[in-house]
């Protein structure tokens, strides 16, 4: 009987097929599946995306056609179209559901939050910046007549506008284009297909390309959430959606207000305040006057009332300093059209408009 030890084969093991190979091809198979099925969607996405590529304004496919402003100073703001989620149906809650939302440990709003304010028919409501800062564009309905709350942050620019057009209930999307630094809207097609519309300069509330179209402004304030709940305690107010929660902490704009970078090609005004400096533009009657909310601050009286000259009349405002507002008085808020945005973007889009000196407040 021999004591040598058989000789170890130097040949690797194969398994058959038998034997378990069918389990290991089974597994294989399996995570190939899971992969295709994780990643088909971003895919699909890559492929079906809106029109855009970041660079080239033609490629988002509008109608470019009739330029009324000079389109040299249209430019891509994000890489295409529809890439910033508008809110097409408002969350509204009631002053009661207002009121238990702010008992919580992290009250929904604080009295220095900044909030658009509507009055339509009687019937106030409040859109948080929070959430706008987010959808840029909130779609709504107040008493059977459809809203477009906006607010674009780069320009920091406002406006609100009746959404009926020729007696069609419209909706709106972002273009990914701005003009002038400001954000540039479009009417989305009622077939449901994208191409060739026109674009709306949210700042002068007109299509400045393509078919000549023109907005019904509503007058809207940019007040503190203190200041506008004192006026209105039954107001109701625009909610956050649950699943953007993440999303509404990170787009806070203030750093970057904070700072001196500007964000697009639009040229630095020669005059007038530094670049980013927060404006009411006023317009009525064929004029149009820039006051600085800086300004007012300065010349504003203990009450928080200024007084500035507008054309051949005088417009009385009531400011906040914590943080800088201002908004009509109830003599001219139904007669003067009034929005927040940066000098930059504002000189650029109305450099007709007068720089106001404001007078001293009586």
């Amino acid at each position: 009987m021999s004591d040598q030890t058989p000789p170890i084969s130097s040949k690797p093991t194969v398994i058959t097929f038998k034997e378990g190979g069918w389990l290991i091809l089974l597994t294989c198979l399996l995570i190939i599946s899971l992969l295709a099925w994780a990643l088909a969607p971003a895919l699909f996405r890559q492929n079906e995306r809106p029109p855009g590529d970041g660079e080239n304004i033609e490629t988002y496919e509008f109608d470019l056609s009739n330029p009324r402003v000079d389109i040299d100073t249209i430019e891509a703001a994000v890489l295409y179209r529809d890439m910033i989620p508008v809110e097409d149906d408002a969350i509204v809650l009631t002053p009661e559901e207002v009121t238990a939302a702010n008992a919580e440990r992290k009250p929904y709003l604080i009295s220095q939050d900044l909030v658009i304010g509507v009055v339509v028919d009687g019937q106030p409501r409040a859109y948080p910046l929070s959430i706008l800062n987010v959808h840029e564009i909130i779609h709504d309905d107040i008493n059977d007549k459809p809203i477009a709350v906006t607010w674009h942050w780069p320009s920091g620019a406002t406006r609100v506008f009746d959404r009926t057009i020729n007696g069609n209930d419209t909706m709106f999307g972002v273009s990914g284009l701005v003009a002038s630094g400001n954000l540039l809207m479009y009417p989305r097609r009622f077939d449901g297909l994208q191409g060739n519309e026109p674009l709306i300069s949210q700042a002068l509330g007109r299509t400045i390309t393509g078919q000549e179209m023109e907005l019904q402004t509503i007058p809207h304030e940019l007040v503190t959430w203190a200041d506008w709940l004192d006026r209105y305690p039954r107001t109701t107010v625009a909610a956050a959606r649950p699943e953007l929660k993440n999303r509404y902490k990170k787009g806070k704009p203030d750093v970057w207000f904070a700072s001196d970078d500007v964000m697009f090609q639009t040229p630095i005004p020669e005059d007038g305040p530094p670049p980013k400096s927060h404006m009411l533009l006023l317009r009525s009657d064929g004029q149009s006057t820039f006051v600085g909310l800086d300004q007012l601050i300065e010349i504003a009286d203990e009450s928080g009332e200024a007084v500035v000259q507008h054309g051949d009349r005088s417009v009385r405002l009531i400011v906040t300093q914590y943080p800088p507002t201002a908004r009509l008085t109830a003599e001219d808020v139904d007669t003067v059209d009034s929005m927040r945005i940066l000098w930059i973007s504002g000189r650029a889009i109305s450099p007709e408009s007068v720089l106001a000196t404001p007078g001293e407040a009586p």
